[in-house]
């Protein structure tokens, strides 16, 4: 009450609580019984991290299977059921894990043999299993309770140090909850299953707590303190403490609960705000959510335009390999010649400089007055006049490399070898544009065309228009097309994919490109730097910034980074001339009945996102008031409209798309953008289409096309041949550039049915080895088999003959006084052990009788 003096509050309040004091000692020596989570009577000694460990959590998180479930002697190939998408995941996975010491078709290996390739790595978790890791506590955890909070436990409680630790995570990475988990309590007893997993899998067991703060500098032999008793300990003091402040907030008029009202409140919202991502998680699932997340930053744009550096250093390259030559004696047996492809790509990149070095390179060598150099000599002149001439003409784009075809062997023991070949009727591109020109079939017009619209909106061949593009083809494969001025967006041009050969395209023409890439990290920019140093010309520009087309808020940034101005927020104030929106996400393995989050995310970056990037891009330039230049949009369609079933909503995406030609004059885009939408063929080695190379050979039997990267971008930067892109400009185009695939009915029944033909040959000379490997071992048992195709022989016979011993009359003595019991005229006597009849001797026949089939041994003996 008011007014009273606070001794006496004091007193009052406090009277029930106050304890008589005990002397700590005789605290300490009372009797208590030890709680722990164990029984074991000493700490845990700490063990490394084993490769095998990691592997086994790897693959078991990636299938969604337990541990228990996932066996050692069994290969990523056969857990995976055929699923190249998924196998090819965990490979790449385990590589970002262990680096180099993966070892090549580690797919093929078993799960046990592939560790023990790996061998030492540092018993520490790589960079894969701290992400994984990482997203469990953030996405599946209560507030609060992070990794090293975690780690805390696994410390104090269960006496694991951290290699241990890394070991119990790892088995708990493996038992993600399905949902957010809602407080502290539900997280202590997910990390105890755990614990009690790992100590089953481990075949240990917990110390108790008593003796883990005994052995990080307790006394021996000091009585031990219940965790239970010093936790009732620390209440009821807590609990006096908290009664003497309320007393004193009282008397001072103050309100103790406000901030824990305040709190409460808080405490609420965040629930709701939970529970409702938490609705929303469980709705599109992690996978759509991480796949969403923005990748763009304007700060790590890598720009390379140094065109100029690496021709000098090619051009060293070459003078210098054509001196060795000459000193070493070689170039007189052989003639000393430069490729045609080596002298585009330094007259690409001429300039003043490369001419003045070329020029004091020969007149060196001439110089010299050795007849030795006279190879040398000419090389370097022929160099020189072809920079000389190239400075007054712009760099162009030519396709001198040589059309290739798939091929599939099947070696002697089984093993499926899938490569590239030379087509041995086209020599160079003159011959393949010459190809494309002929029918697919009787009846059916060119393997690539172009279509026109009626007015009843229907596509159809349109022999002018494809006339047109097969001239702009034939016009690069002779004197080149120039990109030189032009500036160009591709997205989804990784290592392997078409868009990577359209860059490479459009630099060697002399174009600025912006390349996105989600993966972006030292080996992504040292793939495009060498990209640039391979293929970049005069005035070329790569710019490489992150991107991830799956999110929305990146899409918007890439566009402003490239249109606005770079005065007022450090962008590039281009106005795109062509955008190739190649990004892509497979889904492999996925069916109209097992559609989940990843389904939805390659449907939000195939199609969502895609029409939004041109949607902006439309925007932007109208806000910009850039009405008299439309950039060509470069639309990646497919003949696949779900004829191979399992690739999830790639088939809708695609159809999708083709609303553009309808969004083109519907939403007024003609101002702005041109769509040229490219129908493509079967494409050897893309991320999509790679798990369906062993199959391109037969494909190619039954009259489709198939086309490497290569030949897929030659088709479609001829779309930007401006006699096509001035077409564009008054009507879209439907380039058809399928390879007459789409010709084909039940395409997918048809490729199941070629690689099943390849399958079954290599399983029967994969029988016909082993047998011949066996056959080998058993005719030469001293000599060591070479090389052993099975992994578990099945166990070798041991005949062995039971006869009965013969037992002389002293043995049954004892059995004589039942001499004369048995008449044995009227005893029915079986003898003849040794008759043979249709089942061989008594023995063998005796096992048809029981058995009903002979063992390996009978077997044996009766051969």
């Amino acid at each position: 009450p008011a007014g009273e003096p606070v001794a006496s509050v004091l007193t009052e309040q406090t009277e029930q609580v106050v304890v008589p004091a005990k002397p700590v000692a005789s605290i300490v020596a009372e009797p208590q019984i030890s709680v722990g989570v164990g029984v074991a009577t000493a700490p845990l000694v700490d063990a490394p991290l084993q490769a095998l460990d990691v592997v086994l959590a790897v693959v078991a998180h990636k299938t969604k299977r337990s541990l228990a479930d996932v066996s050692p002697q069994r290969s990523i190939k056969a857990l995976v059921s055929g699923k190249s998408t998924l196998q090819n995941e965990i490979v790449g996975d385990l590589h970002k894990e262990f680096g180099i010491k993966i070892p090549d078709k580690a797919e093929d290996l078993s799960l046990q043999a592939l560790a023990a390739a790996i061998g030492a790595f540092g018993g520490s978790l790589g960079k894969h299993t701290q992400a994984q890791l990482a997203r469990l506590f953030s996405n599946k955890m209560p507030g609060g309770f992070s990794l090293s909070s975690a780690r805390s436990t696994l410390q104090s409680v269960y006496g694991l140090g951290l290699q241990r630790q890394d070991a119990l995570l790892l088995v708990a990475l493996t038992m993600e909850p399905s949902s957010r988990l809602s407080g502290d309590a539900e997280a202590k007893a997910w990390i105890d299953s755990a614990a009690q997993a790992y100590a089953a899998k481990a075949g240990i067991s917990y110390a108790s707590t008593s003796v883990i703060a005994g052995d990080f500098g307790g006394q021996s032999g000091a009585p031990a303190i219940s965790s239970a008793e010093m936790e009732k300990m620390q209440q009821k003091q807590h609990e006096h403490i908290r009664q003497q402040i309320q007393v004193l907030a009282r008397y001072a008029g103050i309100d103790t609960r406000e901030g824990a009202r305040l709190a409460e409140s808080d405490q609420l919202k965040l629930a709701q705000a939970q529970a409702k991502l938490d609705g929303i998680s469980a709705e599109i699932g992690d996978e759509f959510i991480d796949g969403m997340q923005p990748l763009f930053d304007a700060h790590k744009a890598r720009h390379f335009d140094s065109s100029w550096n690496w021709a000098r250093q090619e051009a060293y390259e070459l003078v210098q390999r054509a001196i060795a030559s000459c000193t070493s004696g070689s170039a007189a047996t052989s003639p000393l010649t430069v490729d045609d492809a080596s002298i585009q790509r330094l007259c690409n990149r001429s300039s003043s400089g490369l001419v003045q070095m070329l020029a004091g390179s020969l007149s060196i060598l001439q110089a010299a007055n050795d007849d030795l150099l006279e190879p040398a000599i000419h090389i370097v002149a022929q160099l020189h006049s072809a920079c000389a001439r190239a400075l007054t003409q712009l760099p162009g784009y030519r396709e001198l490399s040589a059309p290739t075809a798939p091929q599939v062997d099947i070696d002697e023991d089984g093993t499926v070898t899938y490569s590239e070949v030379l087509r041995p009727d086209e020599p160079s591109f003159v011959e393949f544009v010459e190809n494309m020109r002929q029918p697919a079939a009787i009846g059916e017009p060119s393997f690539i065309h172009l279509k026109s619209q009626s007015k009843g909106r229907a596509w159809s061949y349109c022999a002018e228009l494809s006339a047109t593009y097969y001239d702009g083809l034939s016009e690069i494969c002779g004197s080149g097309l120039s990109f030189a001025g032009k500036t160009a967006l591709v997205t989804g041009c990784g290592r392997g994919s078409i868009g990577a050969d359209i860059v490479c395209g459009l630099l060697s023409g002399g174009a600025k490109v912006i390349a996105t890439t989600s993966s972006y990290s030292r080996k992504a920019t040292l793939f495009y730097e060498d990209m640039y140093r391979t293929h970049g010309a005069r005035g070329s520009e790569l710019i490489l910034v992150p991107f991830n087309q799956g999110s929305t808020g990146d899409v918007k940034q890439l566009v402003d980074y490239i249109y606005i101005d770079a005065g007022a927020a450090k962008g590039l104030g281009w106005d795109l001339d062509f955008v190739f929106p190649f990004a892509a996400v497979s889904d492999i393995g996925s069916f109209a009945t097992n559609l989940g989050s990843h389904s939805e995310l390659a449907q939000r970056v195939l199609l969502t996102n895609a029409l939004r990037l041109l949607g902006s891009i439309k925007d932007t330039k109208e806000q910009l008031g850039y009405n008299t230049q439309p950039s060509l949009v470069v639309l990646p369609l497919s003949p696949n409209h779900g004829h191979f079933g399992g690739d999830g909503l790639y088939g809708e995406c695609k159809l999708g798309l083709e609303t553009a030609f309808n969004r083109w004059e519907s939403e007024s885009w003609q101002d702005y953008l041109s769509i040229a939408g490219a129908v493509i063929g079967w494409t050897r080695g893309t991320g999509l289409m790679s798990g369906n190379n062993i199959a391109a050979q037969g494909i190619e039997r039954v009259g489709v096309r198939t086309f490497s990267t290569r030949e897929m971008a030659f088709n479609l930067l001829g779309l930007a041949h401006p006699c096509i892109c001035r077409i564009a400009f008054s009507q879209p185009i439907w380039a058809d550039l399928a390879g007459g695939l789409s010709m084909i009915k039940h395409i997918g029944d048809v490729v199941g049915k070629i690689r099943q033909v390849i399958q079954d040959k290599s399983s029967l000379l994969q029988a016909i080895s082993r047998e011949a490997v066996l056959d080998f071992a058993a005719e030469s048992p001293p000599l060591d088999v070479a090389r052993v195709f099975v992994d578990d022989f099945a166990p070798f016979a041991k005949p062995k003959h039971h006869f009965p011993t013969p037992r002389h009359y002293g043995q049954i003595e004892h059995l004589r006084h039942l001499q004369g019991m048995v008449n044995l005229d009227k005893v029915v006597v079986v003898t003849g052990y040794g008759e043979v009849g249709p089942f061989g001797n008594a023995e063998t026949r005796w096992e048809m009788e029981a058995y009903g089939e002979f063992s390996l041994e009978g077997c044996i003996e009766l051969a």
